[in-house]
Protein backbone atom coordinates (compact mmCIF):
# COMPACT_ATOMS: atom_id res chain seq x y z
CA UNK A 1 0.00 0.00 0.00
CA UNK A 2 1.19 3.35 -0.68
CA UNK A 3 1.90 5.79 1.60
CA UNK A 4 1.10 9.18 1.30
CA UNK A 5 2.68 12.58 3.93
CA UNK A 6 0.66 13.72 6.39
CA UNK A 7 -1.41 16.98 5.27
CA UNK A 8 -3.05 18.02 8.11
CA UNK A 9 -1.46 21.04 8.64
CA UNK A 10 -1.88 22.56 4.69
CA UNK A 11 -5.43 21.43 5.65
CA UNK A 12 -5.18 23.80 8.95
CA UNK A 13 -3.65 26.74 7.31
CA UNK A 14 -5.61 26.91 4.13
CA UNK A 15 -8.78 26.91 6.45
CA UNK A 16 -7.27 29.39 8.88
CA UNK A 17 -6.56 31.28 5.41
CA UNK A 18 -10.37 31.36 4.42
CA UNK A 19 -11.89 32.38 7.77
CA UNK A 20 -9.50 35.68 7.70
CA UNK A 21 -10.39 35.96 4.11
CA UNK A 22 -14.06 35.94 4.99
CA UNK A 23 -13.71 37.99 7.97
CA UNK A 24 -12.41 41.11 5.76
CA UNK A 25 -15.05 43.73 4.66
CA UNK A 26 -17.13 44.10 1.48
CA UNK A 27 -14.73 46.76 0.58
CA UNK A 28 -11.57 44.81 0.44
CA UNK A 29 -12.52 41.83 -0.88
CA UNK A 30 -13.55 44.19 -3.71
CA UNK A 31 -10.17 45.31 -3.84
CA UNK A 32 -8.62 42.08 -4.01
CA UNK A 33 -10.98 41.22 -6.80
CA UNK A 34 -9.68 44.12 -8.97
CA UNK A 35 -6.56 43.58 -8.53
CA UNK A 36 -6.56 39.90 -9.28
CA UNK A 37 -8.52 40.86 -12.71
CA UNK A 38 -5.50 43.56 -13.32
CA UNK A 39 -2.81 40.23 -12.64
CA UNK A 40 -4.83 37.62 -14.38
CA UNK A 41 -4.58 40.45 -18.00
CA UNK A 42 -1.28 40.77 -17.54
CA UNK A 43 -0.45 37.23 -17.64
CA UNK A 44 -3.16 36.66 -20.53
CA UNK A 45 -0.85 39.39 -22.25
CA UNK A 46 1.99 37.58 -22.33
CA UNK A 47 4.19 40.50 -21.88
CA UNK A 48 8.11 39.64 -20.40
CA UNK A 49 8.49 41.38 -17.40
CA UNK A 50 11.55 43.33 -17.79
CA UNK A 51 14.27 44.62 -15.09
CA UNK A 52 12.95 48.08 -15.16
CA UNK A 53 9.22 46.82 -14.72
CA UNK A 54 10.04 45.47 -11.51
CA UNK A 55 12.03 47.93 -10.29
CA UNK A 56 9.00 50.67 -10.78
CA UNK A 57 6.61 48.01 -8.86
CA UNK A 58 8.83 47.68 -6.29
CA UNK A 59 8.93 51.07 -5.93
CA UNK A 60 4.80 51.90 -5.98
Amino acid sequence: MKKYPDISEIIKQKEQHRRSLAALPFEKKIEMVFKLRERLKFIKSGRAVTTSQKSKAKSD
